[in-house]
């Protein structure tokens, strides 16, 4: 088995892009939507917001941005459009399917999933172009 080199800056700031498009997905674009559909009020969630949940989500979004690195080297697909290519299909293929089994059990709203997904499939997307367009 061959070990495949990855590039650590490209990772981290595939990991800063994660966060800044959920610091949008989740604020100015469909917070009030969002939060509606969990059933917490903005006071709730405000009061939740400690540092510790960024630093976790932060870490997650490292370990996603590093394994969709791995992907892209192992396909060979180390270009901008293969990058992006590589995290779309991860990001319908894996995320897409598995938070859509866990939503109909749980019986939560299409309209919860969507904005979930959505931000799952577009950070993968972008995640992917960071990485495998870089050089």
């Amino acid at each position: 088995m061959e070990y495949v080199s990855i590039r650590i800056l490209p990772v981290l700031v595939a990991g800063i892009a994660f966060m800044m498009l959920g610091g949008l997905w989740y604020g100015p674009l469909f917070a009030k939507s969002w939060i509606s559909l969990i059933g917490k009020s903005e006071e709730e969630m405000q009061a939740g917001a400690k540092p510790t949940v960024y630093v976790w989500a932060f870490a997650a979004a490292l370990v996603a941005s590093y394994a969709l690195a791995l992907l892209i080297e192992a396909t060979l697909m180390t270009t901008l459009k293969g990058g992006m290519w590589i995290g779309l299909v991860a990001a319908l293929g894996f995320v897409a399917t598995s938070f859509g089994s866990s939503y109909l059990f749980n019986q939560k709203p299409v309209k919860l999933y969507l904005i979930d997904v959505g931000y799952q499939v577009v950070a993968l997307t972008i995640a992917g172009a960071i990485i495998g367009g870089w050089r």
